[in-house]
């Protein structure tokens, strides 16, 4: 007498297809958090180049710099230089919170960005990116309750 062979899997094969594969989840998590941190802060460091550019390029052609504004507000003069740079997105919040700022305080002007969502090791990430990876010193460095990318003191 012979048995019949049945196709499937057991009980104890499929739980351990399942326990491999929450082993491989859990094990990919951190990767995939970290490369999320990665393209935030990309997108924030390629705005803040963009900005300084344009606003560099207005300091060339003015001969200074645009005066303090709100937060989110285009600075006066400033619409034709964001527009050849396509800033579009200068009152939207930024990818890691908050929204740009352009200010002038105290004969430093900068471009700031309050109230951020992301905590410290990825802002120190973020400034590694842009600048000396210090949120003490250099251009990027923390102000009151916000970080400043400082232009001119």
């Amino acid at each position: 007498m012979s048995r019949k062979q049945k196709n499937g899997m057991t009980m104890v094969e499929l739980l351990m297809v399942v326990a491999i594969i929450g082993l491989l989840s859990v094990a990919l998590v951190p990767f995939s958090m970290k490369a999320f941190e990665y393209k935030e802060n990309s997108e924030v460091a390629h705005k803040l180049r963009t900005a300084i550019q344009a606003f560099e390029l207005y300091r060339s052609e003015v001969g200074s710099y645009p005066g303090d504004v709100a937060r989110g507000v285009t600075p006066a003069g400033m619409v034709e230089f964001f527009d050849y740079f396509d800033i579009d997105w200068w009152a939207e919040t930024t990818e890691i919170g908050g929204k740009f700022d352009w200010e002038y305080h105290d004969g430093v002007y900068s471009i700031s960005i309050p109230d951020l969502t992301i905590d410290q090791d990825q802002l120190e990430e973020l400034d590694k990116m842009i600048d000396d990876g210090s949120l003490t010193n250099g251009s990027f460095r923390a102000g009151g309750d916000r970080y400043h990318y400082i232009l001119e003191k």
